[in-house]
Formats: structure tokens, C-alpha cells, sequence
């Protein structure tokens, strides 16, 4: 399967932001930001990138990298339609991001942020070299005003 990323073009913005509908996608949003505001912000701040992840078949799934410019880039958030997963597309998105942050913008280190009891996902991170590197405090989770902490992970420039 091909499988490629690119810059997203401001007319995609409205795939990614149906991305985001799905309910895994929608909890994470609700710390990291959503919605068309949020996307359009994005492409405004230098320092990130909005990023698509696609097949022959279209646009599967958006990323945004932030940081750009630092040695350390946040893998601020990434969203796969749920059509696709169990295929290998997020492990391949992952590592053409990580590939990304390393090889055009020079990062010497990929961060992101983990729900601490998001077991799958603490897992699959792993998997890619992704290590512990600490938690966060409680934060604001959702509307209701429920928390969750977040566990930072690391994966350095091999």
C-alpha cells in the first residue's frame, strides 16, 4: 500500500475537521484544541505544521507538528480515520512523521502526550522507541471539567 504525507492545503480543512468527529478523536481534542479555528490557527503559527496523511484512496488522516524550528518537535496531534485502523497506516504515518521532524525540520527529539491510561496507545508508542520522560499534571479534559493526566514520551534522533 502507498502511503505519503504532505502539507495540507487550506480547501482540506474541512476533512480534517471531520476528522475529529470520531469519539477517540473528540476526547483527545478536548485538550489539545479542535475545529476549524483551531486548524486555521495552525497554518498561521510558523512554528507548526498541518500535515495529511493519504493513500490512493484519499486523505486518511492529519497530523500537526509543532516546535518546528526547535530540536524538540511535539507531535501536537495526530488523527486517523477509524476506517483505517488495524491496517498499519498509523504505525506508517508515525514513522513518516518522526522521518519528517528529523530529517526536514532537524529535530533532535519527537514529543508527544499520552492519556497516563491510554494503555494502547502507551503501547503502541513504545513500540516505535517512544520512552517515558514524565507526567504532567491534571489538566482540564473535557467540558464536563473532568481530568486526566498526561504522560510525556520521548523518541530521540537515532
Amino acid at each position: 500500500m502507498v502511503f505519503t504525507i504532505r502539507p495540507t492545503n487550506r480547501s482540506e480543512l474541512s476533512v480534517a475537521v471531520s476528522l475529529e468527529e470520531h469519539r477517540e478523536a473528540a476526547d483527545s481534542a478536548a485538550w489539545s484544541g479542535s475545529g476549524r479555528a483551531w486548524h486555521q490557527q495552525v497554518f498561521e503559527e510558523p512554528t507548526q505544521e498541518h500535515l495529511v496523511g493519504e493513500t490512493r484512496g484519499g486523505i486518511v488522516g492529519f497530523a500537526v507538528l509543532s516546535g518546528i524550528g526547535s530540536p524538540g518537535i511535539e507531535l501536537n496531534r495526530i488523527v486517523l480515520s477509524h476506517q483505517w485502523r488495524g491496517d498499519g497506516i498509523a504505525r506508517m504515518f508515525l514513522r513518516e512523521l518522526i522521518a519528517r521532524a528529523y530529517g526536514r525540520h532537524a529535530a533532535r527529539q519527537v514529543w508527544l502526550n499520552v492519556r497516563s491510561t491510554d494503555e494502547d496507545s502507551l503501547a503502541f508508542y513504545s513500540s516505535e522507541g517512544f520512552v517515558l520522560d514524565g507526567s504532567r499534571p491534571s489538566i482540564r479534559f473535557s467540558p464536563d471539567g473532568s481530568t486526566a493526566t498526561l504522560t510525556v514520551m520521548t523518541h530521540q534522533r537515532p
